[in-house]
């Protein structure tokens, strides 16, 4: 799956689960949400993402932390839905750190062993300015498609 793909399919996972533990008052299943989606990211994800699904899993359970406390949150006043969300989220986090090491030291392990040490260094040299590590890249940024003709079938190359 591509980065943007692992980063969708996070968000919807940890937002269900923070969802459906709120409604159903299980918070262990806010926790097996984040392992399973940092988990899955790791594992599906293109070999060229591995840097976002390691990275982005906080990032990401933050946000969809926040919109499912600011939905559930039953206030009168703006004031004090924000206080309401805030007090949620923390605590929420608080209960889940466990679970958020876990699956984060998981994503990790999992991503070292597909790839993750040469995508960190090919992002060092691409911040360097080095071509010398990823010569493909610009050469088929900058090559026009050429169009080859089969039996029947056309691919571009």
């Amino acid at each position: 799956m591509t980065p943007r793909g692992a980063v969708l399919m996070m968000f919807s996972l940890f937002f269900l689960g923070t969802m459906t533990a709120d409604w159903l008052h299980f918070g262990v299943l806010t926790g097996l949400s984040f392992v399973a989606g940092c988990v899955l990211a790791a594992r599906y994800t293109r070999r060229d993402g591995l840097l976002t699904a390691v990275v982005g899993p906080p990032v990401i359970f933050m946000i969809a932390l926040i919109c499912s406390e600011a939905l559930t949150s039953h206030a009168g006043t703006f004031a004090h839905s924000v206080t309401i969300v805030a007090e949620g989220t923390f605590l929420t986090l608080a209960a889940v750190a466990p679970w958020l090491f876990c699956g984060e030291i998981l994503g990790l392990v999992i991503a070292m062993f597909r790839g993750l040490p040469q995508c960190v260094r090919e992002f060092r040299a691409e911040l360097r300015g080095d071509e010398v590590l990823r010569p493909h890249v610009h050469q088929r940024a900058h090559a026009a498609p050429t169009r080859e003709r089969g039996r029947g079938r056309e691919t571009w190359g």
